[in-house]
């Protein structure tokens, strides 16, 4: 195996260990009850819980990127070729699935939400509301109530027409303003990398929770910022809520939509608004999180600044790279 192939296949082993060994961390302290974010305000909830789910894989990323690929190149000899042993090659193959089943899911989401897209704006026409909106949006055709943030990276709002002419002007503002929300905080490009996350956390009902905790925390945070803590606001948007739902039956979205009254949770939002609670905060993620990125961020340090220093990381490389062979 060629030096370039052996520094390909120690990134994806390293990849995928250490993202796998932060991933059982992450989903032993979820499931412990110690990341429980209930009192935290809805904005700094899906924050953390953004950073959260996205832990393990990051982490993976910066570590192999920044100080195992640093002391494996700087120790293994320039013009060396070596067997790999059935240990790192099975490891490797491990990275290589966590990484392209990512990148599979990423495409197909990403590909469904661009033929939606394309579907509504189709026969679109331009909504014109005020306040403006602040971002390109449309009129569609649709027999679902639809009100929606549509796309990855350049998001549009879409309104279906029945919710348009069911609605006043007041209402129309606290929809666009929900939406705004979800603009500004770049919900849907985040709801994407969440969904198609390069870990073995996806393919466990952790992921799922910690994702529905996202999009619940996220949701509010939207109405909030629609409403500005006004009491008669979150009235007027629960019954808004309310009204939009029962318009049609909504049907599925895919993963970079973000629409304003979905079925799933809108008990919740609706009990939330009309009980007007303000959620303390709590910072134990915070510490987690701080903590987490630091022990990176120092050894990272250590392996640019003393690469000598981490000649043991290099010897278990070693070890695994012959392991088996």
């Amino acid at each position: 195996m060629s030096r370039s192939m052996l520094l390909a296949a120690v990134a994806l082993a390293a990849y995928g260990v250490v993202s796998t060994i932060v991933a059982m961390a992450v989903a032993a302290l979820w499931r412990a009850g110690l990341l429980d974010g209930r009192q935290w305000a809805p904005s700094t909830t899906a924050f953390r819980l953004a950073a959260l789910r996205l832990l393990p894989s990051t982490s993976g990323a910066l570590i192999t990127a920044l100080v195992i690929l640093p002391v494996f190149a700087a120790f293994e000899p320039v013009q060396a070729s070596e067997a790999a042993g059935p240990l790192l090659i099975g490891l490797a193959l491990y990275g290589a699935l966590l990484v392209g089943g990512a990148l599979l899911v990423g495409l197909r989401t990403g590909l469904i939400t661009y033929q939606v897209e394309r579907a509504w704006l189709g026969s679109a026409t331009v909504l014109d509301v005020d306040p403006p909106a602040g971002v390109p949006a449309y009129v569609i055709d649709s027999i679902s109530p639809i009100v929606a943030l549509v796309g990855v990276f350049s998001p549009r709002l879409v309104a279906a027409r029945a919710v348009i002419e069911a609605c006043t002007h007041d209402e129309l503002a606290a929809i666009v303003a929900h939406e705004r929300g979800h603009l500004q905080s770049h919900d849907n490009l985040k709801r994407w990398l969440l969904t198609c996350t390069p870990d073995v956390l996806r393919w466990t009902a952790v992921h799922d929770r910690i994702l529905a905790a996202w999009r619940d925390a996220a949701e509010d945070a939207a109405d909030d910022a629609a409403t500005d803590d006004r009491e008669q606001a979150r009235l007027d948007l629960a019954a808004l809520l309310v009204k939009v739902a029962r318009l049609a039956p909504a049907s599925p979205t895919p993963a970079a939509v973000s629409p304003f009254a979905d079925l799933e949770g809108l008990e919740r939002r609706v009990r939330r608004l009309v009980a007007s609670e303000t959620p303390r905060v709590h910072s134990s993620l915070t510490m987690v999180l701080v903590t987490v990125m630091a022990g990176v961020a120092i050894l990272t340090v250590t392996a640019i600044g003393n690469p000598s220093l981490l000649k043991p990381i290099y010897d278990v490389l070693e070890l695994t790279v012959a392991f088996g062979r």
